[in-house]
């Protein structure tokens, strides 16, 4: 019995020596220690109105740019500020789905590629409140130029024009709304800012508001 394991490990030994034992190839995954969390985005806690969709414009979106104010890391999160006051009968129906998008930022400062491989949807459950959405899965980098963060109303009904997201009056040196409208020529359209120090009533209003969305980054 001696004799036959020590042959049997003497025939091992030389089928490695001899490039027969086969390589273990492990998947390749990407290594992410703790990192410092920083977020970005919006820093008002409370939203000045609400701002929903169109049933006549299913592919409309608005955009807001988030600056990298000079971090590095990974978007690990995206939120969206839910400001959908639903009445009484809305409790008794299912609410609509948002689209959230996240852009690079093009040469000419207005979203580009897109950075996400499709648009995260979700469905808000309460009325007011900072929803989070996981992206940590898709090792996106944060880049330098930041990114636009866009949310869109793909089922708005004649009754239903929400969910809606927070608007505020955050600062009046923000890109202001940037609009989309996906036709067979999509464009992207920024608000003239110009517009937003015009005298007179409701000019100021109509135009220097933000869209209430930030990003959760691990900073290296």
């Amino acid at each position: 019995m001696r004799y036959r394991a020590t042959w049997l490990l003497l025939l091992l030994l030389l089928l490695s020596v001899g490039g027969y034992a086969q390589d273990v190839r492990l998947k390749e995954v990407v290594v992410r220690p703790d990192l410092r969390k920083a977020v970005l985005g919006t820093k008002m806690k409370k939203a000045d109105y609400g701002h929903g969709g169109s049933k006549n414009y299913p592919y409309y979106q608005t955009a807001y740019h988030i600056p990298a104010s000079g971090q590095e890391g990974f978007i690990d999160r995206i939120g969206v500020y839910i400001y959908h006051k639903r009445s009484f009968p809305d409790l008794f129906r299912k609410p609509n789905s948002l689209h959230v998008y996240l852009y690079a930022v093009d040469s000419t400062g207005l979203p580009g590629k897109p950075l996400l491989p499709h648009p995260v949807s979700f469905r808000p459950r309460n009325n007011t409140y900072w929803h989070w959405i996981d992206i940590s899965t898709y090792n996106l980098v944060l880049p330098e130029e930041g990114v636009f963060a866009a949310v869109s109303w793909p089922h708005a009904t004649r009754d239903d024009s929400g969910p809606y997201v927070g608007m505020t009056n955050e600062c009046d040196s923000c890109p202001f709304y940037v609009y989309r409208f996906l036709t067979d020529d999509p464009v992207w359209i920024e608000v003239d800012q110009a517009r937003s120090v015009e005298k007179g009533k409701g000019s100021e209003e109509e135009f220097n508001q933000n869209l209430m969305v930030r990003l959760e980054v691990s900073v290296k």
